[in-house]
């Protein structure tokens, strides 16, 4: 029942080595990419993170909270391009959350690492994110869903 599922998810902090299979990396692309949008407008941009390296470096977004993205294996960029709709925050919480939800139906750990409206050392959160991943720079990031295995 969807219930258990909602009661189980817990935010998970610090993951194991052992890297996601492509098969759970794919639906938990898949989950985000079937969440409801807005008039179907498809303004939601979905980036997976697969680049340990580059999990790392986004880890430095901003000066605290981004503790998961130090372990994670696998992650994604849920950005928005705002020019498609302006409800672009309420269509990439609801991708974050359904990325969630599939990542605890797979028994994986996720956590939601928030990007929007919180500074870097170098400006905002939001910028780091866009310029270290080569995002369009026109997308307004939400958020980073670390994932991985438990610890």
């Amino acid at each position: 029942m969807f219930i258990d599922l909602a009661r189980s998810r817990k935010t998970c902090r610090t993951f194991t080595e052992e890297p996601l299979t492509e098969e759970e990396m794919g639906l938990i692309m898949e989950a985000g990419r079937l969440a409801p949008s807005s008039r179907k407008l498809d303004d939601v941009r979905l980036v997976p993170v697969r680049d340990v390296s580059l999990i790392r470096r986004l880890a430095l977004c901003k000066p605290s909270s981004t503790t998961p993205l130090e372990t994670a294996t696998f992650a994604v960029i849920v950005a928005a391009d705002p020019r498609v709709c302006d409800v672009w925050i309420e269509d990439a919480s609801i991708a974050t959350i359904m990325i969630q939800l599939e990542a605890e139906d797979l028994g994986l750990g996720s956590c939601w690492v928030q990007v929007r409206l919180r500074d870097s050392d170098s400006g905002t959160a939001e910028e780091f994110v866009i310029r270290e991943a080569g995002l369009d720079p026109e997308w307004k990031v939400l958020s980073i869903v670390a994932v991985g295995r438990r610890r």
